[in-house]
């Protein structure tokens, strides 16, 4: 993130640098001025700074927005009747916990950084967002700056950091004989120009950060609105499964059905046992000799002649049943 708002910056300040610088020279000049005017009332001459101020940092974040050329006009849009008492009061309200936040023994000049980095974008806030409270203008600073705070101090490290480099790199050379005036010579013309263009390129640099991070929150996920409450769901009454044909083509292929356990075989029926042919006597059913008339040797009772004839009839009715 830093290096891509590095580029950008570079491109944009290249674009009109002269520009820039000229209405920068001129807040500037114009901040003395109110010093010097108002030499007996240093309220006046701070509150002059601090719209000026806010009105540089408009003039950075539309020239970083649009890449047009910014006018002179803008350098005093903080002083409308409408907006200069917003902005100043929101100014005027960073500036005084920063203050006190550095009061603080030992620890207060790291937590006074911190709160410059944190309140950083109250001036866009306050210059681009009119429902937005001069007091609240710190707090919504303080929430879009939150996970930024170091990339907007490690950028503005490496700032400094090239500058420092650079003055070393001269001073060496400049201790080499004869053409050491040469890189000292170099180098102050790199002091002047780094002098004048550092403000301009940090300048555009914050406004940068805002805009990026403005783009970032707004790519971001949304929050969803509450789930509405889901009436419940009456289950239709089973039905048959439709069968559908299996598409032609394709191999049907159908799940194995369990084998049915075998069932135990039926018993078999014992065969009838074969009707005795022999004559029996018809009073106590013992076996008797087919005589013209006889006793019966177990009963002693008279069998006569019709009660053979009976019984030999039976026995050929009872011998032809087995025959067929």
């Amino acid at each position: 993130m830093v290096s891509s708002i590095y580029k950008k910056t570079f491109s944009v300040l290249m674009k009109r640098p002269f520009r820039l610088w000229g209405i920068s020279l001129l807040a500037e000049f114009l901040c003395l001025v109110a010093y010097a005017g108002f030499i007996g009332v240093p309220a006046a001459a701070f509150c002059a700074a601090l719209l000026l101020s806010a009105s540089m940092s408009m003039i950075f974040l539309n020239s970083y927005r649009t890449g047009l050329e910014p006018k002179t006009t803008y350098l005093f849009a903080s002083f409308k009747k409408d907006r200069i008492l917003r902005v100043l009061g929101g100014m005027a309200w960073m500036q005084l916990w920063i203050f006190l936040w550095s009061l603080i023994p030992i620890v207060g000049i790291v937590f006074g950084i911190i709160r410059m980095y944190e309140y950083r974008f109250v001036p866009y806030i306050l210059m681009t967002r009119d429902d937005v409270k001069p007091t609240d203008a710190i707090k919504i600073s303080k929430q879009e700056t939150m996970g930024y705070k170091g990339k907007m101090f490690g950028a503005d490290i490496l700032l400094g950091a090239v500058y420092l480099g650079a003055f070393l790199v001269f001073t060496l050379l400049g201790k080499i004989p004869y053409l050491g005036v040469l890189f000292r010579i170099l180098w102050v013309l790199i002091a002047i120009a780094y002098g004048l263009l550092a403000p301009l390129f940090s300048g555009i640099m914050q406004a940068a950060f805002y805009v990026e991070i403005q783009n970032r929150r707004a790519a971001g996920p949304q929050p969803s609105a509450p789930a509405q409450p889901v009436p419940p769901v009456i289950p239709a009454p089973a039905s048959e499964p439709e069968t559908q044909p299996a598409p032609q083509g394709e191999p049907v292929v159908t799940a194995q059905e369990p084998e049915a356990p075998a069932q135990p075989e039926p018993e078999q029926e014992a065969p009838e046992q074969p009707q005795s042919t022999e004559p029996r006597c018809p009073h106590c059913g013992a076996p008797l000799e087919i005589n013209a008339s006889a006793k019966c040797p177990y009963c002693g009772s008279v069998i006569t002649l019709e009660e053979h004839g009976f019984a030999l009839n039976a026995i050929r009715a009872i011998s032809q049943e087995t025959r067929g």
